[in-house]
């Protein structure tokens, strides 16, 4: 199992994960908090067995290729992006299910 500590760590990955999957996140994560999209931790399992085990005692955030999506769609319309830009993009789709540009 891979896990990133915190959403930096999760973007600077981004390019790395893979086409299908999961990112896992604790129960307790808040989709709607900003802090916790910040600093949680994010869970990828790295075979099928640990799939399971994820499905089971995790919570999801997002499909992969949605996740990698919403952050290729964010540098396609702005030129100058930082890293709350990305927080903003992937906060707007939990919200709206929908891209923010």
């Amino acid at each position: 199992m891979i896990s990133f500590k915190g959403f930096k760590e999760l973007l600077k990955q981004y390019e790395n994960l893979p086409d299908v999957g999961w990112l896992y996140i604790c129960h307790s994560f808040n989709l709607s908090s900003q802090d916790d999209i910040t600093n949680g931790s994010y869970f990828l399992a790295e075979n099928e067995d640990e799939e399971i085990y994820l499905e089971e005692n995790l919570g999801t955030f997002l499909e992969i290729p949605i996740f990698k999506a919403i952050i290729e769609n964010t540098m396609k319309c702005s030129p100058k992006l930082e890293n709350n830009d990305f927080l903003e993009a992937v906060r707007y789709y939990l919200e709206n299910d929908d891209f923010q540009y």
